[in-house]
């Protein structure tokens, strides 16, 4: 197998596991990033991103975490919350409410 299918065999998984564990976590949590969109734009995603950002930052420079949060589970965190702002874009841009 050469490396150049390996790569996207690598991109397609981690894609498909991101897509799980954000429908899951969009079930959990209600919804709320589009109702929260809904109220302040885009601004709540970067918001959200930013935090993330910050808990990357922590963890790469070596601070222990006290919730168990590993820098994968971040950066998945991270790949979701720019899909959820790009599906709110989307539905704004086609006039969607919901």
């Amino acid at each position: 197998m050469n490396i150049e299918n390996n790569q996207e065999r690598r991109i397609e998984n981690i894609c498909n596991e991101v897509e799980s564990l954000l429908k899951k976590k969009n079930h959990d949590y209600g919804n709320s990033f589009s109702i929260q969109f809904e109220k302040y734009g885009i601004l709540s995603a970067l918001i959200r991103m930013d935090d993330k950002m910050r808990r990357l930052e922590n963890l790469l420079n070596g601070n222990k975490a006290q919730v168990e949060e590993s820098i994968e589970d971040t950066l998945q965190d991270l790949v979701g919350y720019g899909t959820l702002a790009l599906v709110e874009l989307r539905k704004q841009k086609e006039g969607l409410n919901g």
